[in-house]
């Protein structure tokens, strides 16, 4: 199964001392310079000086080695089935994938090797990125220092694998991460639209709303964070197989009590009924409903969505909602394995939600994004906001 030793990890509280001591000894500068991380290349294994918050001893424990293996994915899941435990799961970093497995006597073993090919992998193989990605958009909210824009998900971290979590730091780390991973316009999004739904999140719940599905739960904290204005409202968490798995292990481990109001109804949009799927879990078709669609409408097909618009048009009673982002220009999606398919005018959309039956309660560009969640109290603006993307809410007529 191994075949070389490729990468090996030491700690350091002060990186920019290791950056020059390592440079010094091996006479070359890093390959990569982060806040948290800094990557020289030694011969055909990389040397990586990882930031630590405490001033490192000098033992084994401080060490992390990694095997290069030929297929990471079935080796990592060959040294579970021999009895090894998941120490860190299989994490995209770069243009690598890791993973580390404590083996029976209580070593920790990494191993190291090249991503699948993104055209092969889905959704359906592995945990949403698009998912941990916006999670870690929370995490970061979460730690901003300035008030007016900070995050209100302080349960986003505990989703991120310890690798993701490595930006959150300081803020040095976090202004890399918005600057070179994020961006300014992806953070300012991800802000935005967190604060518009919650906003109506809490609006729905103090109204005693019957049911809430959130169709594309993800790492969706909301139903947890709000859990004491729950009262007896049902919260249906919709999603593919795989996340949903990730999401619960990770709310066991930490301990987090699951509302008994809360049911995760499995589903791949594409290919199964959404009908079926929530109706076999207790879902109520004569209940006013509301539908939070958040950072999904973009990843699927037109006939996709217009099923999805026709199952609450004609599955909901009079006055459910729906509220939904969609992506209005055609771009690049950031994740290969997951790329954007639905693309709708605003002019074309008003149409179409008027055509499926709906009436548009509110419709929020990146202007007014800006302007209602992103400005700070002197005025100036905090972050800009995605351009191609806007918010929807419309009632079932």
């Amino acid at each position: 199964m191994f075949k070389s030793l490729k990468r090996i990890t030491y700690h350091a509280s002060d990186l920019d001392k290791a950056k020059e001591w390592y440079a010094g000894v091996l006479n070359a500068l890093p390959i990569l310079d982060t806040p948290f991380v800094i990557i020289f290349k030694v011969g055909d294994c990389t040397l990586s000086i990882a930031k630590s918050n405490n001033q490192t001893q000098a033992t084994g424990e401080q060490i992390e080695t990694y095997w290069e293996v030929d297929d990471i994915d079935s080796s990592f899941q060959r040294l579970i089935g021999m009895g090894a435990r998941e120490h860190t799961p299989l994490t995209d970093r770069l243009s690598i994938r890791i993973a580390r497995v404590i083996d029976p006597f209580g070593n920790i073993i990494g191993i190291t090797g090249l991503p699948l090919d993104a055209s092969k992998r889905s959704v359906e193989d592995k945990p949403s990125e698009s998912a941990l990605l916006l999670a870690f958009c929370r995490a970061l909210a979460a730690k901003d220092e300035r008030e007016e824009i900070k995050g209100p998900d302080y349960l986003a971290e505990f989703f991120l694998t310890e690798e993701g979590k490595k930006p959150l730091k300081d803020s040095a780390s976090r202004k890399w991460a918005i600057q070179k991973l994020i961006t300014s316009p992806k953070y300012g999004y991800s802000i935005a639209r967190t604060a518009y739904i919650d906003t109506l999140f809490k609006k729905y719940l103090a109204e005693n709303i019957s049911q809430i599905v959130l169709l594309g739960a993800g790492y969706d904290t909301r139903p947890y964070r709000f859990h004491d204005s729950l009262s007896t409202t049902k919260i249906f968490e919709v999603d593919i197989q795989s996340t949903q798995k990730r999401k619960s292990e990770i709310l066991q481990n930490i301990n987090l009590t699951i509302p008994e109001q809360i049911a995760f109804v499995s589903l791949n949009f594409e290919t199964d009924s959404l009908e079926e799927a929530l109706l076999k879990a207790g879902f109520n078709s004569s209940a006013k409903t509301v539908y939070i669609w958040e950072g999904v409408t973009y990843y699927l097909t037109r006939d996709t969505v217009y099923n999805t618009l026709d199952f609450i048009r004609w599955r909901s009673s009079k006055g459910s909602i729906v509220c939904f982002d969609y992506l209005t220009e055609k771009i690049e999606s950031m994740n290969a394995a997951e790329p954007y398919r639905f693309i709708i005018g605003k002019d074309e959309l008003k149409s179409l939600l008027s055509e499926h039956g709906f009436e548009i309660l509110e419709h929020i560009d990146s202007e007014e994004m800006e302007k209602k969640y992103l400005t700070l109290k002197d005025g100036s603006l905090a972050e800009k906001a995605l351009t191609h993307f806007c918010f929807v809410s419309a009632m079932v007529s």
